[in-house]
Parts: structure tokens; C-alpha cells; sequence
């Protein structure tokens, strides 16, 4: 219902676009009381604050996983509501230190809902400020204002998407100054990876600037880095776990997996095929948001693992660019918490029929889409 409001006020702005100021300040408002709300969806908060804690003992994140011995004198409240205690870190080290920075000002989860939901409101602040110029109208802002997905995503959850996605944001607002946009870049693919790519959009036009810049960011990231190196082979040790084991809420890869029998090869052929889709993207020289809407859009239909909050990374650059049948997805994706319905210790249970809602209506929406964006207009 939430979302149907979202989408209802969206389609009013169209042709009213002067009162699109105010749904964005309701956008603000709905992201402040959504503060106030428990982080219920998600514990993932409670990893970034302890793996926050663990730095600030001067210990590295990708040497212990939550449940070593090593780190017995450091359990707390917060360690106590940590998942996957056996896995270590999977973070960029740009991450690591937010949630290093953040612990210093507080252990509380409402930190970093105020982090990520005032980012994701700089995401909506920028969306309004770029549409215009790129021949949108102002229900798409409108409509990531008020969506219910990135405001319990960000404001709810504290995901990390919601710095991440604002700097990958800036990048498209400062890719006229290619330099800024790829230190822009840099530093969203510090907290996640995925914002790196948006490198690969602005090589399409090379400049001194962007090499300073592509350059100033990689060292940048490395220094950031430079303090866990120490792991050695454990740095990728979280990421093989989470890349070979884990699986939610994705169509395309049961597909895939049937095809050749196998969970792991059926990843690699996603992957293969992912970067296919995205090489030829590649080749049609696209602009920085283009291309990540391609790049996101190809990750959430292949992955084996599409948590709602993934969903974010598509819905940016999408309004930037008007492709609507994208809020059709960010819509469905909440479905899949009902997996949490009949949450025990035992776990989660997937609802089967979920993805087979969420993935043919995209599909379906994007057709329609194309169609009619080939369709000559009268006259």
C-alpha cells in the first residue's frame, strides 16, 4: 500500500510538477520517523558495529570471524546480535573505517540509520537536481523520495547502500568533471564495490583530469586498505563464503543451476554471462549512469543472492534516466521478507513462489517499456 501511495503521488507530480517540493519534504519526514523504528528486517547494523570494535582494538576484521576465541574478551550486546558468526568480513576498507568512526561516536544502531537514511536523501536531493537536465520529469524523483524500499532500506536497516549509492549518485552529477566524478567513484566502491564500475562509463572520454583523478582514488583506496593487508590469503576468505554458499530470492540462477546441475558452476556461468551483457554494454561507449543501470540490472537478474537493498543500486540511476519499470521491481522486492514470517532458530525459509512474482513483472515492465520508447509519438 505504501507503495502504491509512492507511485500514486509520483503519477499526480506529472502534471503538476510545482508540487513536487512537497512530496519531497514528506520524503524527508517519512525517512525521520522511520528512525524510530527498530532495525527488524535486517541485523546486518550490528556486523557493522562490531566489526567497528574489533578495529578499535587494533585487531584486523579479515583475520577473525565474529566467533573466534581471539575475540572472546570483546563480546558484548552488540556481538550477541551479530549474523554468520563464523564468516569474517567481506567489507571494502572504506567500510571498515565508517564503521570504525561510527563506534567512536556510538554502539547504538541508530547511528548509521541516521548515516545511510541522510544519505539515501542526498540520493533523492541529487535525483532532483539532475532529471530536469536530462528530460525527466519530476515524478521520478518523487517516486525514489517516497518509495518505501530505500527509506526502510537506509533509514530502517542502515544498509550500506545508502553512502555507497550517494556517492555513486555524485559521480553521474560531477561526470562533466571527470576527475571529481572518478574520485566520486573511488570512494563509493570503498564501502561497496560495485560504484567502481561507473570508472569504466568515464573512460569513454579520456582525459588528464580523469587519470589524475582515476589515479588519486586507487591510491586512496589502497592506503585505506593498507592497514589489513596483513591478512594475507584470509582477505578474500569472507567473500569465497559468501559467494559459494549463499542463495536468496533469485529466478534467473535456479535456471541456471538446473541447466548445469551444479551450484557452483551455474555462478560462474552467471557471472559469465553478466559480464558479456555488460562488455557489449561496454562497447556502446554508454555514460556513467547508463551503464550502471545496466551493470545493476544484469547483477539482480543473475545473482543467486538478491536481498531487497540490492534493488537500490538500479533504482538511481533508473529515475535518472525515466525507466520506470524498474519501481515495478523495487515494489514486488519486499515480498521476499516474508521469508521472515516463520523465522526460528533454525533459520529463514525462502516462499518459492516469491521470485516468480518479482522477476517476470520486471521482465514484462522493461518490454513494455522498450516497446513504447520505439513507438514514434503522434505527430
Amino acid at each position: 500500500m505504501w507503495s502504491l501511495g509512492a507511485l500514486g503521488a509520483a503519477w499526480a507530480v506529472r502534471a503538476r510538477p510545482e508540487a513536487a517540493w512537497g512530496w519531497l519534504a514528506l520524503g524527508a519526514g517519512l525517512r525521520l520517523l522511520t528512525l524510530l523504528s527498530p532495525a527488524s528486517l535486517s541485523d546486518d547494523v550490528y556486523r557493522y558495529l562490531w566489526e567497528g570494535e574489533v578495529i578499535a582494538a587494533g585487531l584486523n576484521p579479515f583475520l577473525y570471524a565474529p566467533n573466534d576465541p581471539a575475540l572472546a574478551h570483546l563480546r558484548d550486546e552488540v556481538w550477541a546480535q551479530v549474523n554468520h558468526k563464523d564468516v569474517s568480513t567481506i567489507y571494502p576498507p572504506g567500510a571498515l573505517w565508517l564503521f570504525r568512526a561510527m563506534v567512536a561516536v556510538t554502539t547504538s544502531p541508530l547511528g548509521w540509520k541516521v548515516l545511510s537514511g541522510a544519505c539515501d536523501l542526498g540520493v533523492a536531493a541529487a535525483l532532483w537536481r539532475m532529471c530536469p537536465a536530462r528530460g525527466v520529469g519530476a515524478w521520478a524523483p518523487v517516486a525514489y523520495a517516497l518509495h518505501p524500499l530505500p527509506i526502510l532500506e537506509t533509514a530502517g536497516s542502515g544498509h550500506l547502500e545508502g553512502p555507497a549509492a550517494l556517492a555513486m549518485t555524485l559521480s553521474f552529477m560531477t561526470a562533466q568533471r571527470p576527475g571529481l566524478s572518478a574520485l566520486w567513484a573511488w570512494a563509493g566502491a570503498s564501502v561497496k564495490l560495485l560504484p567502481g564500475l561507473a570508472l569504466l562509463g568515464l573512460a569513454r572520454a579520456p582525459s588528464r583530469g580523469l587519470a589524475w583523478g582515476a589515479v588519486l582514488g586507487g591510491l586512496s583506496f589502497l592506503a585505506l586498505g593498507l592497514p589489513f593487508l596483513d591478512a594475507g590469503a584470509t582477505l578474500g576468505r569472507g567473500f569465497g563464503r559468501y559467494y559459494e554458499a549463499w542463495a536468496f530470492n533469485g529466478l534467473a540462477f535456479s535456471f541456471l543451476e538446473a541447466a548445469v546441475g551444479d551450484g557452483r558452476r551455474a555462478r560462474w556461468l552467471g557471472v559469465a554471462l553478466g559480464g558479456l551483457y555488460c562488455a557489449a554494454i561496454l562497447r556502446q561507449r554508454p555514460s556513467p549512469d547508463r551503464l550502471m543501470l545496466h551493470v545493476s540490472g544484469a547483477l539482480l537478474v543473475l545473482s543467486p543472492v538478491v536481498h531487497p537493498w540490492y534493488a537500490l543500486w538500479a533504482l538511481a540511476p533508473a529515475m535518472l534516466r525515466g525507466v520506470w519499470p524498474w519501481l515495478v521491481f523495487v515494489s514486488l522486492c519486499p515480498l521476499s521478507y516474508l521469508a521472515l514470517a516463520d523465522y526460528d532458530a533454525r533459520g529463514w525459509q525462502e516462499v518459492w513462489w516469491v521470485p516468480w512474482i518479482e522477476h517476470p513483472a520486471l521482465w514484462l515492465s522493461l518490454l513494455l517499456w522498450w516497446a513504447r520508447s520505439r513507438t514514434p509519438s503522434p505527430g
